[in-house]
């Protein structure tokens, strides 16, 4: 008769399937709650865990039970032998017996033990690749799975979440080869750039098929877009305005020349971290920039003096202009006004000549003697008075004589 698998199991007290054999320490009772087994010392059993107080089973506890049960059931098909199945009587003085069984027995546990080596477990931040006799066969996201044991199947885990990264540019320079850094502008000067280049895998089966040593492929190519970038901004733009744009025109195209190889990988930063010229000319490189500086300051400073004259010089054209027709206004209105006058004397002459002579003789003697100085003497009030004429202060007079005839 077969005994209860909690017999079975007694060997972990240093017992053998029929009791103790070795020695007279009495046979422990397992405790029950409901239909299982409870250990004396409250644990739960084995295969079920009691994080966040549930019970979640254990993949490597349950397979571990099982084994122990298969030991357990070889142990009572060997009971009725007296011991004789076991080695050493099957006492707990030996450590862990090993089973006497038939070959067919041995065959069908290692077909069992092999047939569970193919469960896997996929963690979140990965995804895996499973291959059949090393060909592609499918693509398995996180969670348990199951595929043909070894030699027929194999996965390949590969971080799917996991940002990487490179650095171009920051290495010791070796011995006969460029440093990797120093880049050609595109009018012909050198400058040193150190950049990071941060990818990640998008595919992990074109990731690990299409192309070998994805890391160093990367870099290879971030230098050479960064080169092709760079070669086609000046010196002075590259290391002011252009910065800004030579990461995005970078990363797109790498992304392309990636995505040309079918390699897998998203490029998700460029960051340039330093562009500097070389170190050899860093000096005379400052010198530029300093001079540079004084004459933008100078093309600054002349700007504005522009900007304040400017003003003042178009205000003056324009009030010379405005006098300018002012005065063009009033003399084409004095001549407008001269000629009606003298079409209208032209017509008092021709019907009256002694008449308008006479007027206007009188009209400029009043205007010329209007402007003059001058004393009237007439009748007796001129008896006894010696005229006098100052002819050195009148206009045009002669000029007083000075000493030496000059």
């Amino acid at each position: 008769m077969k005994k209860p698998v909690s017999a079975a199991l007694a060997w972990k007290n240093n017992e053998g399937p029929w009791g103790n054999l070795g020695g007279n320490k009495p046979r422990k009772e397992p405790k029950t709650v409901g239909q299982g087994h409870v250990p004396e010392d409250g644990q739960p059993p084995r295969g079920w865990s009691q994080q966040g107080n549930q019970n979640q089973p254990d993949l490597e506890a349950v397979v571990n039970e099982m084994v122990e049960k298969l030991r357990g059931f070889w142990r009572q098909q060997q009971g009725g032998n007296g011991g004789g199945g076991w080695p050493n009587g099957g006492n707990g003085d030996g450590g862990l017996p090993i089973p006497v069984l038939p070959w067919q027995n041995w065959f069908y546990i290692a077909l069992g033990l092999w047939a569970v080596s193919g469960f896997y477990i996929v963690a979140p931040e990965q995804q895996g690749v499973v291959t059949r006799f090393g060909a592609y066969l499918h693509t398995t996201n996180p969670g348990l799975h199951y595929h043909l044991p070894f030699p027929f199947e194999k996965v390949v885990k590969v971080p799917v979440t996991q940002v990487r990264q490179v650095t171009i540019g920051a290495g010791e320079q070796q011995e006969g080869f460029a440093d990797e850094g120093l880049m050609l502008t595109g009018d012909g000067n050198m400058v040193d750039l150190t950049f990071t280049v941060q990818w990640r895998v998008i595919d992990p089966a074109a990731f690990l098929f299409n192309v070998v040593d994805v890391e160093n492929t990367v870099a290879e190519v971030a230098e050479s877009a960064v080169r092709e970038v760079i070669g086609q901004y000046k010196l002075n733009d590259a290391l002011t305005s252009g910065r800004e744009q030579i990461a995005p025109l970078v990363q797109q195209h790498l992304q392309q020349i990636l995505d040309f190889y079918k390699a897998g990988v998203q490029i998700t930063a460029i960051n340039l971290q330093q562009v500097n010229p070389p170190s050899a000319v860093v000096d005379a490189f400052r010198d530029v920039q300093a001079a540079e500086a004084d004459q933008q300051r100078s093309i600054n400073e002349a700007n504005a003096y522009r900007n304040q004259i400017l003003p003042l010089a178009q205000g003056q054209v324009a009030r010379i202009a405005q006098e300018a027709e002012a005065y063009q206004t009033a003399v084409v209105a004095d001549a407008t006004g001269a000629a009606a006058r003298f079409n209208a004397q032209v017509g008092a002459y021709q019907s009256a000549p002694v008449v308008t002579t006479q007027r206007l003789y009188l009209e400029t003697m009043e205007q010329v003697m209007s402007q003059t100085p001058k004393v009237v003497l007439g009748g007796r009030g001129a008896q006894g008075v010696l005229p006098y004429l100052p002819l050195d202060k009148l206009p045009g007079g002669p000029r007083p004589v000075v000493e030496g005839g000059r």
